[in-house]
């Protein structure tokens, strides 16, 4: 079963999308956007830019959704199969 995340934005700003495969991730990570000098990004609130690491076996793939987003996905997608 899988599901689409979008991919975080490269350098030249392209954003794609990633199809996973949902009997391959063995967890989550979420980071903070840094800037050159190692500081924590902040939006224009104030709030810091947070990205999600999908960890699967044999690779990691950073995306936007967070956590809670991804793993309605699955579930969605859990009840969608049945």
């Amino acid at each position: 079963m899988y599901i689409t995340l979008s991919l975080t934005p490269d350098r030249n700003g392209h954003q794609g999308q990633v199809a996973l495969n949902t009997d391959r991730i063995n967890g989550f990570r979420e980071n903070f956007y840094h800037d050159i000098g190692g500081n924590v990004e902040k939006d224009l609130a104030g709030y810091p830019e947070t990205y999600t690491e999908v960890l699967m076996k044999g690779c990691s793939v950073s995306v936007t959704e967070p956590i809670p987003t991804i793993l309605d996905k699955i579930r969605n997608a859990k009840v969608n199969q049945a």
